[in-house]
């Protein structure tokens, strides 16, 4: 890279003139992550070639990578008036639009996309298909659903495109995941022949380095901060990657406190990472991210450390090249371990973490601030609303119809998300006034919005993870369905540690059936309440000291198995 950046810098000297060698620098520059001096080349090659098409993409992609979306857009729209053909601007301009919960304007760019690529059309299809579920636009929703999964079972290269967390609002199906799973990790990262990698251990302090871009007020630090605080600091050194492209916050802060090195990673390549992480020798990798947003699976796949875990951040499997995942025998029966590239590590309670130092204090508010009216039977699902499926939502309808003064309260969104949602209340019979829509709230609030709400309705089949803990934790009933898949299988985790499996169901007959029974039988909920705030005060779920010592016996396992030449195997913490 080195050598090509100075051949264009060469090339500059000679011509200084030499748009197309600036635009290049400011590609090489962008893979360093050094954005200044990428911004900087982009600029002069439009200066010097207002027209330069290429120039005004990448200019928007660096843009896009440092969440300057509106500035992104405006890059790639100036691509695509220089050139109505231009492909690469259309995608990203889509991904932007998808980001930036702008749905219908990336569905718009698929839509040409189509027209230019032909060849690719089952591609876009499915792209647009993962746009219209972000806003509950469910137009031929089983028939595209049923393309999809058709395509995975048979392994064909449909969802190449699409990364694998988008899967996990569509099916619970084990293999479907495991498939796609198996395209993605071969096309991305291409690890058909990789060879093993072998590291030296030497007897010392246990290093453990944890990755994520979340280590900022986000789900999965709320449920982990206090474990890094909990850490045995006389066996284990502990080492901190913050890989987040958002402005640190006080989570931020608290998180870097309680690691022995913590660094600040959003603008280092991916080598640098690998390098780093094998300069300070760590033993045992984790990462919290898995295929979500801004995460470096790409490191990881790459093997940096001798031990490499999947912990957390991502509700699944990864990939091959991680050795273990953090579960639990509810989140992952026996029967289910053959769809998992990792060896798992069974937690003797639920695989869940809990901040017990959680700021849970009570305010003054009524529920007119939450949304919520003066009487009557609260039903809430708080997920994210792209969890929510035609399946599921057509269960809410039909037990708001069973039931009378209930309502359903989910998150407010965009106004698409809300008028779609409306919309198919009133096409199944159910008054628009009985959907709510409770606006988003400072973090310390929602746990008293929870007390205002009678019965949590999971969604299925990704499932509650961190709300789930959260409801929970202020006495909420939960009742959820458990799946095969990981993703649907959480809240089960918690509930059955909880030792609350009357609010497991196995399918959606079932789950209809009790919301409603417990909506008409306030004596039941009473009980079934009083057996949760028994289960908070006596379980070990929300004990984060004793998760921590569990957790740093499944390490010390890992490590010893490696450092006598054993293969990962899976491993029952008790």
């Amino acid at each position: 890279m080195l050598f090509r950046s100075n051949n264009f810098k060469k090339a500059i000297e000679i011509n200084p003139n030499y748009a197309e060698a600036y635009n290049n620098l400011g590609i090489i520059f962008k893979k360093k992550y050094q954005y200044k001096e990428s911004f900087n080349n982009y600029k002069k090659a439009i200066e010097l070639n207002p027209n330069y098409a290429e120039a005004y993409n990448n200019l928007g992609l660096l843009y896009g990578d440092t969440k300057r979306f509106e500035e992104s857009i405006l890059n790639f729209s100036k691509a695509i008036e220089l050139n109505n053909n231009y492909i690469d601007a259309y995608k990203n301009r889509a991904n932007i639009y998808s980001l930036c919960k702008k749905q219908p304007l990336a569905i718009k760019d698929y839509d040409k996309l189509k027209i230019l690529e032909p060849e690719k059309k089952n591609i876009y299809e499915s792209l647009i298909f993962f746009n219209k579920n972000q806003i509950c636009d469910w137009k031929d929703y089983k028939k595209n659903l049923r393309k999809i999964e058709k395509s995975l079972e048979d392994n064909q290269t449909i969802i190449d495109y699409i990364v694998p967390w988008k899967l996990l609002s569509w099916t619970d199906s084990l293999k479907i995941i495991k498939n796609n799973l198996i395209i993605y990790n071969n096309k991305k990262f291409n690890i058909k022949n990789r060879k093993k990698k072998i590291f030296i251990l030497t007897k010392k302090k246990i290093r453990l380095g944890y990755y994520s871009p979340d280590f900022r007020r986000h789900a999965v630090s709320h449920l982990i901060a206090n474990v890094f605080e909990c850490h045995n600091k006389n066996n284990f050194e502990t080492i901190g990657f913050h890989l987040c492209k958002y402005r640190d916050d006080d989570m931020t802060k608290r998180i870097s406190k309680t690691f022995d090195k913590f660094f600040h990673a959003k603008n280092t390549s991916d080598q640098d990472i690998i390098s780093q992480s094998k300069k300070l020798e760590i033993d045992i990798a984790i990462d919290l991210a898995g295929h979500t947003e801004d995460n470096r699976v790409s490191v990881f796949s790459k093997k940096i450390a001798p031990i490499q875990i999947n912990f957390l951040g991502y509700p699944g499997s990864i990939g091959p090249y991680m050795d273990y995942i953090i579960a639990d025998k509810n989140l992952i029966p026996e029967e289910s371990k053959q769809f998992y590239f990792e060896k798992i590590i069974y937690m003797p309670d639920s695989y869940q973490p809990y901040d017990s130092k959680k700021n849970t204090i009570h305010h003054n508010y009524g529920r007119e601030k939450f949304n919520l009216p003066k009487s009557g039977f609260i039903y809430c699902c708080f997920n994210s609303i792209y969890k929510i499926n035609p399946t599921i939502f057509n269960c809410w309808m039909r037990i708001l119809k069973k039931t009378k003064n209930t309502f359903l309260c989910l998150l407010e969104s965009n106004n698409f998300c809300k008028d779609n949602l409306l919309n198919e209340a009133l096409k199944r019979g159910v008054s628009s006034n009985r959907i709510l829509f409770s606006p988003l709230v400072h973090y310390e609030d929602i746990f008293q919005r929870f007390k205002f709400c009678d019965l949590f309705l999971d969604t299925f089949p990704y499932a509650a993870h961190t709300t789930a803990s959260e409801a929970l934790s202020t006495e909420l009933p939960l009742l959820t369905i458990a799946g095969e898949s990981f993703q649907s299988r959480v809240a089960c985790s918690l509930l059955k540690n909880l030792n609350i499996p009357e609010l497991v169901t196995s399918n959606f007959e079932d789950y209809e059936n009790f919301a409603v029974y417990l909506a008409n039988n306030p004596a039941k909920l009473r009980e079934i309440k009083e057996k949760l705030i028994f289960s908070i005060k006596n379980s070990n779920t929300f004990n984060t000291k004793i998760y921590t010592k569990n957790l740093e016996k499944a390490y010390e396992v890992a490590y010893e198995r490696y450092y006598q030449n054993l293969i990962p195997e899976d491993i029952y913490i008790k």
